[in-house]
């Protein structure tokens, strides 16, 4: 056949074919000259392989490095085969690396043509994606994201305004759950009927992938007509589901990016996308969110900052550290503790940065990368406590646990492993947790707190005054002391209305038997203050700033700050 080609067209017209045929098919095609170890491939495998360019001329080396590694052993056996005359037909399924770097399943056929000395000579054949998605969708009736990408492709050089409308039902999964996926498939073509019935001539509406959509208006200017288009779409689908006699109720989330980002390139525009409805929905059912530059980078920054977490993780922690600040007797002005602190830094284009607690303890949990952090922290505030020992016998470390761990890390058993391996007291550990942090009284939350109360484990209250504050919550804890809001504090200190507030809780605590560390204390007046109201501890810049290990052994040591 391929010398048919060659000897009719001759080699140049034979050439121009090949890419007239790569253009007119979905699949792959391929020449592969068995010989020269050359080969040619169509275009469009570049843009969706991991290869540079179309004609390979080292296709040993070349084609084994996009094929996934668990593979090639099986592709280079069955070449070697080819060569050999033993295979006369190629029929393989196996993966691709894909330009996103995930492994993509192909089927790769392709028949043996023999030279005039009876050697294999050519392998000509097709690849194609087995797990390609459809370029339309039968239950919706709508064309697919292939043939989105495909109309967006053809428009790229006009597109200079419009919008891309990014639509997805909400808690679709529960109605083909309770309704079966017969009825989920009625809505799915419902919901895209009711659509577009809202549409203008030069709006195109794609059905994605199970409950997501998505709508390309490049006429239009962004904000008004894609609000008016929610709202337009929003109205008919509740008359759909009065029609239905509110059979299912459902609503839709939008997020809208303008047109212009598809021309920043398929990976980038694929990211904007999937932001845009996550954000929609982050604001509640019927969420309506339009791209914002701003917003897109915090995204961005939290992404990099839960990697950078990730890999210091795995690298030993390389970027933790482990702060601690005193904790005072409010009568002695001794240092009786320290609070342990999580740091976090990590590499960035002007040096370390250091990131606020505030921004990444909450990544910490969200992504669960707070259990093995957690024993970090506690690991090292244990050796820490063993170490001062030295200097003050009975002194404690708080250290505090987030809900995640609970639920998720049976932390209780890390706390008292650490208490076994240096040889600590059980009450010289304090676990603390914020009053908000514990409302949902879970079996887990329960079997926390009993094993914390059987083994002698002081549990704390932080920040005392931010949450849901009543004495009710103070009795089901039963914890050792609270730990009134630094916040709460400086008010109290700057006015008399909220001083006398503090001054009540204080006493309305300590008449159920439970003791109280005051938070923030930066100046000397606020200690007076205090030990007029029997707090129990104080903390705050007054007594010391959190400081690594080294410097708070060194500065407090077996000294005590009488001298404040």
């Amino acid at each position: 056949m391929i010398d048919d080609i060659f000897t009719v067209f001759g080699e140049q017209t034979a050439e121009i074919l090949f890419e007239i045929i790569t253009e007119c098919m979905d699949d792959y095609l391929y020449i592969f000259d068995l010989q020269n170890n050359t080969m040619e491939i169509s275009q469009s495998a570049v843009d969706r392989f991991m290869i540079s360019k179309n004609a390979m001329t080292d296709v040993s080396n070349d084609i084994l490095k996009v094929v996934y590694e668990e593979d090639r052993e099986m592709l280079t056996k069955h070449l070697a085969d080819i060569r050999e005359g033993k295979e006369k037909v190629h029929n393989l399924h196996y993966r691709w690396i894909g330009k996103d770097g995930m492994p993509v399943w192909v089927n790769c056929r392709g028949i043996v043509i023999d030279g005039p000395g009876g050697n294999a000579e050519y392998l000509v054949g097709c690849l194609n994606e087995t797990g390609n998605q459809r370029r339309a969708d039968n239950v919706t009736g709508l064309l697919g994201g292939l043939e989105f990408n495909a109309y967006m492709r053809s428009q790229k050089e006009h597109i200079s305004k419009g919008f891309l409308m990014h639509i997805g039902i909400d808690d679709f999964g529960s109605i083909n759950g309770s309704m079966g996926s017969a009825y989920g498939n009625y809505i799915l073509k419902s919901v895209a009927d009711c659509m577009k019935e809202c549409l203008s001539d030069k709006q195109r509406i794609y059905h994605l992938v199970a409950d997501q959509y998505v709508i390309v208006d490049l006429e239009n200017d962004l904000r008004e007509e894609s609000e008016r288009l929610k709202e337009k779409i929003t109205d008919k689908l509740y008359k759909f589901i009065v029609s239905e006699n509110y059979e299912a109720v459902f609503s839709i989330s939008v997020g809208v990016v303008p047109a212009t980002t598809f021309c920043e390139g398929y990976e980038e525009c694929r990211k904007k996308f999937a932001f845009v409805l996550k954000q929609a929905k982050s604001r509640g059912k019927s969420g309506f969110y339009i791209f914002d530059e701003d917003d897109y980078e915090v995204f961005l920054r939290k992404g990099r900052i839960v990697a950078a977490l990730r890999k210091a993780i795995v690298n030993q922690y390389k970027g933790f550290e482990v702060y601690y600040q005193p904790i005072v007797d409010c009568r002695s002005e001794q240092v009786i503790g320290a609070e342990a602190l999580m740091r976090f830094s990590m590499p960035s284009e002007e040096g370390q940065e250091v990131i606020s607690p505030m921004e990444f303890i909450p990544l910490l949990e969200k992504s669960g990368l707070i259990i093995p952090a957690g024993r970090y922290v506690l690991d090292e505030a244990a050796k820490m406590c063993c170490e001062m020992q030295q200097y003050i016998p009975d002194f404690r470390v708080n250290i505090n646990v987030s809900y995640v761990q609970i639920m998720q890390g049976n932390v209780e058993r890390d706390i008292l492993g650490v208490i076994k391996m240096y040889g600590l007291k059980p009450e010289c550990i304090c676990i603390e947790m914020t009053e908000s942090g514990f409302m949902d009284m879970t079996p887990s939350f329960c079997k926390f707190r009993k094993t914390l109360d059987e083994n002698g484990i002081h549990f704390v209250i932080d920040d005392f005054g931010t949450g849901y504050s009543n004495l009710h919550c103070i009795r089901d804890m039963n914890p050792s002391y609270i730990k009134m809001d630094k916040d709460f504090t400086a008010k109290a200190m700057n006015s008399t209305g909220d001083y006398e507030l503090f001054k009540n809780i204080a006493s309305m605590v300590h008449s159920i038997g439970v003791r109280i560390c005051a938070e923030g204390i930066e100046e000397r007046e606020w200690c007076r203050k205090m030990k007029e109201m029997q707090v129990d501890y104080l903390q705050g810049y007054l007594f010391g700033r959190p400081c690594r290990k080294e410097q708070f052994i060194r500065e407090t040591g077996c000294c005590t700050l009488s001298n404040f």
